[in-house]
């Protein structure tokens, strides 16, 4: 007669109660949430103070606070060896532009620029607090 044994094998990790699991995701929530308006705080306000600088009668003065930060980027792209430093190239060159465009066609184009660091703001902060 042939038998056959198998063996049992006991869960030997500590069970753990539904609620026990739940607190832990509790909390990476409320650190995502609060990177999240932290990031969203920051993109406010350097899209606020774009819009003051436009209405500003200092044309020349925050153009040239934008090309300063265009070439900022285009120095980060240089010296970056990830695939991002096509973006921030990309950023450079149109940061250059619209300091440009601010200066000689209209001042609304710094609020664009506004906008643009604002984006790259966010998301380093973002990325940096989660």
């Amino acid at each position: 007669m042939n038998t056959c044994t198998e063996r049992l094998h006991q869960n030997r990790q500590i069970q753990m109660s539904s609620g026990e699991k739940f607190i832990p995701n509790i909390t990476s929530l409320y650190s995502v949430s609060l990177a999240l308006v932290s990031a969203f705080s920051a993109a406010t306000a350097i899209v606020l103070l774009s819009v003051w600088a436009a209405g500003l009668e200092t044309n020349e003065l925050v153009s040239a606070s934008i090309w300063a930060v265009g070439f900022i980027f285009l120095g980060l792209a240089v010296d970056n060896h990830e695939p991002k430093a096509f973006l921030q190239l990309i950023t450079g060159a149109v940061l250059l532009v619209m300091a440009w465009f601010g200066s000689h066609v209209s001042p609304e184009f710094v609020v664009v620029s506004g906008f643009l660091l604002a984006g790259w703001a966010a998301v380093s902060l973002f990325n940096h607090l989660r």
